[in-house]
């Protein structure tokens, strides 16, 4: 566990690392704004070239023909970066047709290149898939956009040719190995177009500069502080710059595995490693910032004076509640050190069947940081290569044993509330046959939006949007009257989700059969299909 030091230490150590990397920083990331004045690249676009299979017709792959906005949605404005099909690149209206002054194309920006990631050919309208094309390994990243701030504006341009040098591969001699790809359920998006190690996920560029970052954090002596620039600088390698989308609406990027994915799109946003001041998200700087914050707030609170203290679950059980002000405990849930009958309220987020395989998406961090690769004993998560009734067993069988736990240190009249969202009936019942093992009572339950319900990953996707709120008391709590909502939303989501809490609140009462029935039930869901 991180153990941040003073915010004064952090403070110090941020402005230290952009002195230190100052050299490097201005040669990576120094440009001028179109009017010539001095700025820093805060995020290089780049975009995915192919040949035809069928013509060999050379295109640029974009996904819609507005890029970009220049200017963020809420600002209102109307000019936009527009692609024609072959890709070539031009400023125009995010609501009109324009002619490409390049080949005289009329672009529409309501079109979309890659639906169903079917790419078609502009010359002879071969149709193909973008894992097809990957597979004839001429695939390369062009730099398309390269986004420009002094921390006061920022400017979405065409890149300079001083820019295109800058991103070039050649000028860059990264050495660090980071280990091979391997092939799984959230992997397998990789592979399949083309990346084999975890290497290729990042341009040569921010690879060159993480190595260098992370060999000038050496030069902090005090091992809190080293520690913390440490995890800043590898934690800025979820902004892998070949898998980090561009949102063309809100000009930010997204890191490489956000919505629990591994992302893959044929735009795709490099950023500045560094931080240009505090633009951009998931940079060195901004990390570092974040961490300055936290250690105030400690201090503010005077946390640092007060009786804070960090045990592993391993340890022994208290005898009774502890008086401290607080108690962190590092380990498993499935066994706690608190007393029997002394909690009032559980807050948890369990994890979502196999819709979220946190070991493959911890990867690239792991490989930065040199960490072990094998996945962790006790995960919560159901793996997809482990056969059926296997993975189910093992699934069920962690809920249960924390559930357990959670059930152990409740008051009579504590709560144990969190949230769940599946398409998958199976992961429903096997949440609530670990509930109905450890005899919790189920009270009720809600209907809620999920954070990023607008995150172009889940726009027009099969990404579940809403969330269920249960709440659940122990088996001796006493006569409980139960509680559902009213119906908000008005989506075969909610109605789904809706039947799923009913059959929540009747399952104390549910005898042999109840998993096959729900099942079954669920299936009829229009959501679910």
């Amino acid at each position: 566990m991180l153990s941040l030091p003073t915010a004064k230490l952090l403070r110090d150590a941020r402005l230290q690392l952009v002195e230190l990397s100052e050299t490097i920083s201005a040669k990576a990331y120094g440009t001028k704004f179109a009017d010539g004045e001095h700025a820093k690249i805060s995020q290089t676009l780049r975009v995915a070239v192919s040949p035809c299979s069928k013509c060999g017709l050379e295109h640029r792959l974009f996904p819609h023909a507005l890029v970009s906005l220049t200017k963020r949605k809420e600002l209102k404005t109307g000019k936009a970066v527009l692609a024609c099909s072959r890709g070539h690149l031009f400023f125009g209206s995010r609501s009109r047709k324009t002619e490409c002054p390049s080949c005289r194309e009329i672009v529409n920006p309501r079109t979309t290149y890659l639906k169903d990631r079917i790419v078609t050919c502009p010359s002879c309208k071969h149709e193909e898939s973008l894992s097809e094309r990957a597979s004839l390994k001429s695939w390369r990243w062009d730099v398309a956009l390269v986004e420009r701030t002094n921390g006061k504006r920022r400017e979405i341009g065409l890149p300079t040719s001083a820019e295109l040098s800058q991103a070039s591969s050649k000028t860059w001699r990264p050495s660090r190995t980071l280990g091979r790809i391997p092939e799984s359920q959230e992997t397998r998006v990789l592979t399949r177009h083309g990346f084999r190690l975890w290497e290729d996920i990042y341009p040569n560029r921010q690879r060159h500069v993480l190595e260098y970052l992370l060999r000038i954090s050496r030069a902090f002596k005090n091992p809190r502080v080293r520690e913390a620039v440490e995890m800043a600088i590898l934690g800025s390698t979820e902004m892998a710059g070949l898998l980090s989308r561009w949102d063309r609406f809100y000009l930010k990027s997204f890191e490489s595995m956000s919505s629990h994915r591994f992302n893959f799109s044929t735009l795709v946003a490099e950023p500045n490693v560094i931080g240009a001041g505090a633009a951009g998200r998931g940079t060195v700087f901004r990390r570092l910032m974040l961490f300055e914050r936290a250690a105030a707030w400690l201090e503010q609170n005077d946390f640092t004076k007060r009786g804070v203290k960090i045990l592993q679950s391993s340890q022994s059980r208290f005898r009774k509640s502890p008086s401290r002000d607080a108690t962190i405990v590092v380990g498993s849930s499935e066994r706690m050190l608190l007393p029997d009958a002394t909690v009032d309220l559980i807050l948890t987020d369990p994890p979502y069947y196999d819709d979220v395989q946190y070991h493959e998406l911890s990867l690239p961090f792991r490989a930065w940081a040199r960490l072990s690769k094998e996945r962790g004993k006790g995960e919560a998560v159901v793996i997809p290569h482990v056969k059926d009734l296997a993975k189910h067993a093992r699934y069920r069988g962690v809920l249960t044993r924390v559930f357990k736990e959670f059930h152990r240190v409740l008051k009579p009249s504590g709560r144990l509330i969190f949230s769940y969202a599946n398409r998958e009936p199976a992961a429903w019942v096997n949440l609530f046959a670990a509930l109905k093992a450890t005899e919790f009572k189920p009270i009720g339950y809600t209907i809620v939006q999920s954070e990023n319900e607008h995150d172009l990953q889940k726009r027009n996707g099969r990404s579940c949007r809403l969330d269920l709120i249960l709440e659940l008391a122990r088996s001796t709590s006493g006569q409980i009257l139960q509680w559902r909502p009213k119906p908000v939303f008005k989506t075969n989501e909610e109605k789904y989700l809706i039947s799923v809490g009913e059959a929540f609140l009747r399952s104390g009462e549910m005898v042999n059969g109840w998993e096959a029935h729900l099942v079954a039930q669920l299936k009829t869901e229009i959501f679910v299909e």
